[in-house]
Protein backbone atom coordinates (compact mmCIF):
# COMPACT_ATOMS: atom_id res chain seq x y z
CA UNK A 1 0.00 0.00 0.00
CA UNK A 2 1.51 3.36 -1.01
CA UNK A 3 2.31 6.05 1.50
CA UNK A 4 -0.23 8.77 0.68
CA UNK A 5 1.46 11.39 2.82
CA UNK A 6 5.00 10.81 1.57
CA UNK A 7 6.23 13.01 -1.28
CA UNK A 8 9.54 14.04 -2.74
CA UNK A 9 10.61 17.64 -2.32
CA UNK A 10 10.13 18.20 -6.02
CA UNK A 11 6.53 16.92 -5.82
CA UNK A 12 5.86 19.30 -2.95
CA UNK A 13 7.17 22.26 -4.92
CA UNK A 14 4.97 21.38 -7.88
CA UNK A 15 1.98 20.85 -5.61
CA UNK A 16 1.88 23.88 -3.24
CA UNK A 17 -1.81 23.41 -2.40
CA UNK A 18 -1.19 20.03 -0.85
CA UNK A 19 -2.88 17.70 -3.35
CA UNK A 20 -1.55 14.21 -3.71
CA UNK A 21 1.25 13.98 -6.24
CA UNK A 22 2.86 11.17 -8.18
CA UNK A 23 6.44 10.56 -9.20
CA UNK A 24 8.40 13.60 -10.30
CA UNK A 25 9.36 12.15 -13.66
CA UNK A 26 6.00 10.67 -14.64
CA UNK A 27 3.29 11.94 -12.27
CA UNK A 28 0.28 10.84 -14.28
CA UNK A 29 1.32 7.19 -14.55
CA UNK A 30 2.37 6.94 -10.89
CA UNK A 31 -0.76 8.71 -9.76
CA UNK A 32 -2.91 6.23 -11.66
CA UNK A 33 -1.00 3.22 -10.32
CA UNK A 34 -1.16 4.52 -6.76
CA UNK A 35 -4.85 5.32 -7.18
CA UNK A 36 -5.72 1.80 -8.34
CA UNK A 37 -3.60 0.18 -5.65
CA UNK A 38 -5.20 2.34 -2.97
CA UNK A 39 -8.68 1.50 -4.25
CA UNK A 40 -7.91 -2.21 -4.12
CA UNK A 41 -6.55 -1.94 -0.60
CA UNK A 42 -9.57 0.00 0.66
CA UNK A 43 -12.04 -2.40 -0.98
CA UNK A 44 -10.31 -5.45 0.51
CA UNK A 45 -10.46 -3.97 4.01
CA UNK A 46 -14.09 -2.90 3.66
CA UNK A 47 -15.24 -6.22 2.18
CA UNK A 48 -13.26 -8.16 4.79
CA UNK A 49 -15.05 -6.38 7.63
CA UNK A 50 -18.45 -6.92 5.99
CA UNK A 51 -17.67 -10.62 5.47
CA UNK A 52 -16.69 -11.14 9.11
CA UNK A 53 -19.90 -9.50 10.33
CA UNK A 54 -21.89 -11.54 7.79
CA UNK A 55 -20.55 -14.84 9.15
CA UNK A 56 -21.30 -13.79 12.73
CA UNK A 57 -24.80 -12.61 11.80
CA UNK A 58 -25.59 -15.95 10.13
CA UNK A 59 -25.35 -17.60 13.54
CA UNK A 60 -28.05 -15.37 15.03
CA UNK A 61 -30.10 -14.66 11.89
CA UNK A 62 -33.29 -16.26 13.21
CA UNK A 63 -33.24 -14.07 16.33
CA UNK A 64 -32.66 -11.02 14.16
CA UNK A 65 -35.63 -11.97 11.98
CA UNK A 66 -37.72 -12.20 15.14
CA UNK A 67 -36.79 -8.60 15.90
CA UNK A 68 -37.17 -7.30 12.34
CA UNK A 69 -40.66 -8.67 11.88
CA UNK A 70 -41.93 -6.60 14.82
CA UNK A 71 -43.34 -3.70 12.73
CA UNK A 72 -45.20 -6.18 10.52
CA UNK A 73 -46.76 -8.10 13.40
CA UNK A 74 -47.98 -4.83 14.90
CA UNK A 75 -50.20 -4.08 11.89
CA UNK A 76 -51.35 -7.63 11.02
CA UNK A 77 -54.58 -9.01 12.53
CA UNK A 78 -53.72 -11.34 15.45
CA UNK A 79 -54.82 -14.51 13.65
CA UNK A 80 -52.55 -13.69 10.68
CA UNK A 81 -49.65 -12.24 12.67
CA UNK A 82 -46.82 -14.38 11.38
CA UNK A 83 -44.44 -14.84 8.48
CA UNK A 84 -44.77 -17.77 6.08
CA UNK A 85 -42.48 -19.75 3.81
CA UNK A 86 -43.39 -21.64 0.65
CA UNK A 87 -40.26 -23.71 0.03
CA UNK A 88 -37.66 -25.68 2.03
CA UNK A 89 -34.90 -23.19 1.23
CA UNK A 90 -36.87 -20.02 1.95
CA UNK A 91 -35.74 -19.69 5.55
CA UNK A 92 -32.07 -20.31 4.73
CA UNK A 93 -32.17 -17.71 1.97
CA UNK A 94 -33.91 -15.30 4.34
CA UNK A 95 -31.18 -15.89 6.95
CA UNK A 96 -28.55 -15.01 4.34
CA UNK A 97 -30.43 -11.85 3.36
CA UNK A 98 -30.68 -10.78 6.99
CA UNK A 99 -26.98 -11.49 7.56
CA UNK A 100 -26.17 -9.37 4.50
CA UNK A 101 -28.34 -6.51 5.79
CA UNK A 102 -26.75 -6.62 9.23
CA UNK A 103 -23.23 -6.78 7.77
CA UNK A 104 -23.85 -3.64 5.70
CA UNK A 105 -25.42 -1.74 8.60
CA UNK A 106 -23.00 -2.73 11.36
CA UNK A 107 -20.05 -2.61 8.98
CA UNK A 108 -20.75 0.98 7.95
CA UNK A 109 -18.12 2.50 10.28
CA UNK A 110 -15.47 0.44 8.48
CA UNK A 111 -16.53 0.90 4.85
CA UNK A 112 -17.34 4.58 5.37
CA UNK A 113 -13.93 5.07 6.97
CA UNK A 114 -12.28 3.38 4.00
CA UNK A 115 -14.31 5.50 1.56
CA UNK A 116 -13.33 8.81 3.13
CA UNK A 117 -9.68 7.81 3.44
CA UNK A 118 -9.74 6.98 -0.26
CA UNK A 119 -11.24 10.41 -1.02
CA UNK A 120 -8.79 12.25 1.25
CA UNK A 121 -5.89 12.60 -1.26
CA UNK A 122 -8.21 14.42 -3.67
CA UNK A 123 -8.64 17.26 -1.17
CA UNK A 124 -6.37 20.21 -0.58
CA UNK A 125 -4.15 19.93 2.46
CA UNK A 126 -6.14 22.48 4.46
CA UNK A 127 -9.36 20.61 3.65
CA UNK A 128 -8.15 17.27 4.97
CA UNK A 129 -8.85 18.40 8.52
CA UNK A 130 -12.53 17.78 7.70
CA UNK A 131 -12.01 14.05 7.06
CA UNK A 132 -12.42 12.85 10.65
CA UNK A 133 -15.58 14.93 11.22
CA UNK A 134 -16.86 13.65 7.86
CA UNK A 135 -16.29 10.04 8.94
CA UNK A 136 -18.07 10.54 12.26
CA UNK A 137 -20.95 12.45 10.63
CA UNK A 138 -21.31 9.86 7.87
CA UNK A 139 -21.61 6.98 10.32
CA UNK A 140 -24.11 8.93 12.41
CA UNK A 141 -26.20 9.86 9.38
CA UNK A 142 -26.24 6.29 8.06
CA UNK A 143 -27.42 4.91 11.39
CA UNK A 144 -29.97 7.73 11.62
CA UNK A 145 -31.39 6.73 8.25
CA UNK A 146 -31.64 3.09 9.33
CA UNK A 147 -33.36 4.01 12.61
CA UNK A 148 -35.73 6.42 10.87
CA UNK A 149 -36.69 3.76 8.35
CA UNK A 150 -37.32 1.01 10.89
CA UNK A 151 -39.14 3.01 13.57
CA UNK A 152 -40.94 5.68 11.51
CA UNK A 153 -41.23 4.97 7.80
CA UNK A 154 -41.71 1.18 7.92
CA UNK A 155 -44.63 1.14 10.43
CA UNK A 156 -46.45 3.89 8.52
CA UNK A 157 -45.95 2.18 5.20
CA UNK A 158 -46.95 -1.27 6.44
CA UNK A 159 -50.03 0.07 8.20
CA UNK A 160 -51.20 1.69 4.98
CA UNK A 161 -50.40 -1.28 2.73
CA UNK A 162 -51.75 -3.99 5.04
CA UNK A 163 -54.88 -1.97 5.76
CA UNK A 164 -55.52 -1.56 2.05
CA UNK A 165 -54.84 -5.25 1.42
CA UNK A 166 -57.22 -6.44 4.14
CA UNK A 167 -60.08 -4.86 2.22
CA UNK A 168 -59.65 -7.35 -0.62
CA UNK A 169 -57.97 -10.45 0.80
CA UNK A 170 -56.13 -12.36 3.52
CA UNK A 171 -52.49 -11.43 4.24
CA UNK A 172 -50.06 -14.28 3.66
CA UNK A 173 -46.65 -12.60 3.73
CA UNK A 174 -43.58 -14.74 3.10
CA UNK A 175 -40.36 -14.27 5.04
CA UNK A 176 -38.42 -13.83 1.80
CA UNK A 177 -40.63 -11.03 0.49
CA UNK A 178 -40.61 -9.19 3.79
CA UNK A 179 -36.83 -9.37 4.26
CA UNK A 180 -36.28 -8.24 0.65
CA UNK A 181 -38.46 -5.21 1.33
CA UNK A 182 -36.53 -4.44 4.51
CA UNK A 183 -33.19 -4.63 2.70
CA UNK A 184 -34.35 -2.24 -0.02
CA UNK A 185 -35.82 0.30 2.37
CA UNK A 186 -33.23 0.23 5.17
CA UNK A 187 -30.19 0.44 2.92
CA UNK A 188 -31.88 3.08 0.74
CA UNK A 189 -32.65 5.28 3.74
CA UNK A 190 -29.14 4.80 5.09
CA UNK A 191 -27.64 6.12 1.86
CA UNK A 192 -30.24 8.87 1.46
CA UNK A 193 -29.18 10.30 4.82
CA UNK A 194 -25.63 10.46 3.42
CA UNK A 195 -26.75 13.12 0.92
CA UNK A 196 -25.25 16.09 2.82
CA UNK A 197 -21.83 14.45 3.04
CA UNK A 198 -21.76 13.58 -0.66
CA UNK A 199 -22.81 17.09 -1.69
CA UNK A 200 -20.32 18.71 0.68
CA UNK A 201 -17.40 16.71 -0.69
CA UNK A 202 -18.46 17.63 -4.24
CA UNK A 203 -18.51 21.27 -3.19
CA UNK A 204 -15.05 21.02 -1.62
CA UNK A 205 -13.81 19.61 -4.93
CA UNK A 206 -15.40 22.62 -6.68
CA UNK A 207 -17.78 20.43 -8.66
CA UNK A 208 -20.92 22.13 -7.31
CA UNK A 209 -21.77 25.40 -5.55
CA UNK A 210 -24.48 26.36 -3.11
CA UNK A 211 -25.68 29.00 -5.57
CA UNK A 212 -26.17 26.38 -8.27
CA UNK A 213 -27.89 24.03 -5.84
CA UNK A 214 -30.31 26.76 -4.77
CA UNK A 215 -31.19 27.57 -8.38
CA UNK A 216 -31.80 23.87 -9.15
CA UNK A 217 -34.36 23.28 -6.40
CA UNK A 218 -37.31 22.68 -8.74
CA UNK A 219 -35.41 20.07 -10.73
CA UNK A 220 -34.11 18.44 -7.56
CA UNK A 221 -37.65 18.11 -6.19
CA UNK A 222 -38.76 16.32 -9.36
CA UNK A 223 -35.73 14.04 -9.18
CA UNK A 224 -36.37 13.28 -5.51
CA UNK A 225 -39.97 12.31 -6.23
CA UNK A 226 -38.83 10.01 -9.05
CA UNK A 227 -36.22 8.33 -6.84
CA UNK A 228 -38.73 7.91 -4.01
CA UNK A 229 -41.24 6.36 -6.41
CA UNK A 230 -38.63 3.86 -7.63
CA UNK A 231 -37.20 2.85 -4.24
CA UNK A 232 -40.39 2.62 -2.18
CA UNK A 233 -43.58 0.54 -2.39
CA UNK A 234 -46.27 2.09 -4.61
CA UNK A 235 -48.05 4.02 -1.89
CA UNK A 236 -48.00 7.76 -1.13
CA UNK A 237 -47.04 7.28 2.52
CA UNK A 238 -43.78 5.50 1.68
CA UNK A 239 -42.93 7.89 -1.12
CA UNK A 240 -43.46 10.98 1.03
CA UNK A 241 -41.61 9.37 3.95
CA UNK A 242 -38.57 9.06 1.67
CA UNK A 243 -38.96 12.25 -0.39
CA UNK A 244 -39.33 14.65 2.56
CA UNK A 245 -36.08 13.58 4.34
CA UNK A 246 -34.26 13.67 1.00
CA UNK A 247 -35.29 17.26 0.41
CA UNK A 248 -34.45 18.25 3.99
CA UNK A 249 -31.00 16.72 3.53
CA UNK A 250 -30.59 18.75 0.35
CA UNK A 251 -31.45 22.02 2.08
CA UNK A 252 -29.13 21.21 4.98
CA UNK A 253 -26.37 20.61 2.45
CA UNK A 254 -26.87 24.05 0.93
CA UNK A 255 -26.57 25.71 4.35
CA UNK A 256 -23.42 23.76 5.30
CA UNK A 257 -21.74 24.39 1.94
CA UNK A 258 -22.49 28.11 2.21
CA UNK A 259 -20.96 28.19 5.70
CA UNK A 260 -17.85 26.31 4.55
CA UNK A 261 -17.36 28.66 1.60
CA UNK A 262 -17.68 31.69 3.87
CA UNK A 263 -15.12 30.21 6.25
CA UNK A 264 -12.69 29.47 3.40
CA UNK A 265 -12.87 33.06 2.13
CA UNK A 266 -12.33 34.69 5.52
Amino acid sequence: MPNLEGRTDQAKLSDPEGRRGGAADDPKVMSLVDHIDELRSRLVKACGAVLIIFMIAMGVAEKIIGFLKGPLLEVLPPKYANLHFTGPLDVIVADMKVAFLISIVLGCPVWLYQFWRFIEPALYKHERKYILPFIIASVGLFFSGVVFCYYVMLPLSLKFLIGMGLEVGIPIITVGDYISLLILLIISFGFIFETPMILIILALMNLITHEGMAKSRRYVIVGILIVAAILTPPDPISQLAMAIPMYIMYEISIVIIRMLKKKRTE
